[in-house]
């Protein structure tokens, strides 16, 4: 069944607590409406497993491969991306491919931005809807169950 929500957002140019901090609150929020979310910092963190392999170039393509995969798994197992692109959330270059394999997929992108820094136009492109506070754009998610 494909009724979950993607977490999409930077990690790797960000805090732990700024990749997890706002995907926490989203969860809480989509929980109360019985909706659940594929979070892809619940693994181990994507942080700590690249730091692990570093000195070993072959074992961390690995680690990035399946990271990489498991992504893909869970986008496709949802029914609806829910993507912090705010500029001041990172580089988001893993976050704009998801959105876009999501996109191809023909998954429901709701895209959460600040409203002074409009997301780049090919963004806006394959977004279903654009909001600029989170709980707007978790409500906006709320109303595709």
């Amino acid at each position: 069944m494909k009724d979950y929500v993607y977490s999409a957002g930077s990690m790797e140019s960000v805090s732990e607590e700024h990749m997890k901090s706002w995907r926490k609150e989203a969860e809480i929020m989509l929980n109360e409406a019985g909706i659940e979310m594929l979070d892809p910092t619940r693994r181990v963190s994507f942080h700590d497993q690249l730091e692990e392999c570093l000195e070993d170039v072959q074992r961390n393509m690995n680690t990035c491969r399946r990271i990489f995969r498991q992504d893909l798994q869970d986008i496709y197992f949802s029914r609806v991306i829910l993507a912090d692109v705010r500029r001041c959330a990172g580089r988001a270059i893993g976050t704009h491919m998801e959105l876009m394999h999501g996109y191809h997929k023909n998954k429901i992108i709701i895209l959460w931005c600040d409203k002074n820094d409009k997301p780049h136009p090919f963004t806006q492109a394959i977004a279903t809807e654009i909001h600029y506070s989170l709980e707007d754009a978790v409500n906006a998610v709320r109303s595709y169950y």
